[in-house]
């Protein structure tokens, strides 16, 4: 890693890349073991100061940091009450974040990440890579890359856990970048917890939206109906110098309808087995 200094982690996500200095210096190796991937070598899109703060109080979890947001006149920004605060200069792509050193504890992680969400959106939007993080599961089989995307409880990790037999992505976030000619299906190291991930990128076949069921079906599904399904799961593109407003959400759409227009949406009906891939198989005649 050359030029990198030993507290230096910088994660790189679809070529954006956020380099993060962090206090204490031990954190930077303890976020490579986290996402199981070493730091990246590329120069970074952005340097944000990363402090871990003692404290003895209580930790008061949202249910997702982004709607807890504040930003106050000076452009700094406070998450739930002080739970992670910071300052982010979109001119000179520096910045730093201060966050309560109990969100480094365990399953805990799982909440620290969403800051790096939005580190995400502040890189991208300095990279300029088109790029769309998608809350899903993803898989790559015969070549293909297929997301699998739902709400809450509507099967993700069920289904990469019973893609085992392919080149499982990632349960939690993944990316779709677009390319000229396609669109790639890339995976993201969040969720350090999955252990059945491993990285890699691949065109993207299909994306399915997925319910639970007593069978195994692929449907058409209409593109309106499509839109607001697949929208509803697209990470907002808020940096961290901003927070949601009246265009986020057109913006979501925007997104889904991208992918939709270059891509086949399907519904997936599926049980808790391995069984989804015979149909997703016959369908697109994959040869598995």
């Amino acid at each position: 890693m050359t030029g990198q200094k030993p507290n230096e982690y910088r994660l790189n996500l679809g070529g954006s890349i956020m380099a993060l200095h962090c206090t204490p210096e031990a954190f930077a190796p303890a976020l490579a073991q986290w996402f199981k991937c070493p730091s990246d070598t590329g120069k970074p899109h952005i340097n944000l100061d990363f402090e871990l703060i003692a404290h003895k109080d209580t930790l008061e979890l949202p249910n997702t940091l982004l709607m807890t947001k504040s930003l106050n006149p000076d452009g700094s920004f406070d998450i739930a009450n002080g739970l992670i605060t910071g300052h982010f200069d979109s001119s000179s792509h520096e910045g730093h974040i201060r966050a309560k050193g109990a969100l480094t504890r365990g399953s805990l992680m799982r909440v620290m990440e969403q800051i790096f969400y939005q580190a995400f959106h502040s890189a991208r939007q300095t990279s300029g890579i088109d790029t769309v993080m998608m809350h899903s599961s993803a898989v790559i089989a015969a070549g293909s890359g297929f997301l699998f995307v739902g709400p809450s409880e509507a099967g993700k990790t069920t289904a990469a856990l019973n893609s085992s037999a392919h080149h499982v992505l990632g349960d939690e976030m993944n990316l779709v970048l677009d390319n000229p000619a396609n669109l790639i299906l890339e995976g993201t190291p969040f969720n350090g917890t999955f252990k059945a991930k491993k990285p890699g990128r691949a065109p993207l076949r299909a994306v399915f939206l997925i319910q639970q069921a007593p069978h195994h079906r692929i449907s058409a599904i209409n593109s309106a109906e499509a839109a607001t399904l697949l929208a509803a799961e697209v990470v907002p593109p808020v940096g961290l110098d901003q927070i949601p407003g009246p265009e986020t959400v057109p913006a979501m759409v925007d997104s889904a309808l991208a992918i939709i227009d270059k891509v086949p949406v399907y519904r997936l009906e599926l049980m808790p087995d391995a069984g989804f891939w015979k149909v997703i198989n016959e369908h697109f005649d994959l040869g598995l």
